[in-house]
């Protein structure tokens, strides 16, 4: 059963787990710039990103609703950390995995790939840093910035580092993991609009709008998108009074 929690108040800025970002993401930026050296300049981009995420951490207000139930929890995580697990543990383990791709053009090209998604992907985080969260989440209805052209210009930006991963690595390890990170992002796709559009209601409108992934290329009146949803007897909408009555990450 997935749950809606609707928050009611908060009695304080930040709940516990906010904290618990932001010592883990700018935890993993203080590794990788102990690793760049050692690494070159190709990690310098993920040290900026996890300071973005860090940061958004920390200055995000408070949830209005929240989506809960193992489906969001496996979706979430899964989705945020599968493709690093792997490449860490491939790079650890199983080398081979990560061979580079025989063709230069393509090593060259997966690697401008990669780094344009990780430079867009972190002013897509910046420009959602009060409403940011990892888990399915309603803070606020961000509509600026690359959020005009794009209801989820941060997935949309991971797909171009993936890409670029793939051109660096294509070996059949890797495409499976990333095929897996495809799968369990629409899933998390699905969530995240489930609980904003019950929380929003101008969000039906901006769907009509905007893109999912990309600009739409017809007017509002010419493309529709089915509303996110689950059947009613999967689906649980409850209330609470403080933060503490339900999870926050």
């Amino acid at each position: 059963m997935v749950t809606i929690c609707r928050v009611a108040s908060q009695r304080a800025r930040h709940h516990w787990t906010d904290w618990v970002g932001v010592l883990f993401f700018l935890g993993l930026a203080g590794i990788v710039l102990w690793q760049a050296p050692m690494l070159g300049v190709m990690l310098l981009p993920l040290y900026f990103y996890d300071v973005v995420v860090g940061i958004a951490f920390l200055v995000r207000r408070p949830a209005k609703a929240r989506l809960e139930g193992w489906g969001p929890c496996i979706t979430t995580y899964g989705g945020s950390f599968l493709v690093q697990a792997f490449l860490v543990f491939a790079s650890s383990r199983h080398p081979s995995w990560l061979a580079f791709t025989p063709a230069a053009w393509a090593v060259k090209t997966g690697y401008c790939v990669w780094l344009l998604g990780i430079v867009l992907n972190s002013c897509a985080v910046w420009y959602l840093r009060h409403s940011f969260s990892l888990s399915p989440q309603a803070r606020e209805l961000v509509r600026t910035g690359p959020y005009r052209l794009t209801r989820h210009p941060i997935y949309a930006t991971h797909v171009l580092m993936y890409l670029g991963v793939l051109l660096l690595h294509f070996t059949p390890p890797v495409v499976v993991t990333v095929l897996a990170w495809l799968g369990l992002m629409l899933a998390r796709v699905h969530y995240e609009e489930m609980v904003l559009e019950r929380t929003f209601a101008e969000y039906a409108e901006y769907r009509r709008q905007v893109g999912r992934f990309s600009p739409k290329l017809f007017s509002a009146g010419t493309a529709r998108e089915k509303p996110a949803q689950l059947p009613s007897d999967t689906l649980r909408i409850s209330s609470a009074s403080s933060p503490a009555d339900c999870r926050n990450p």
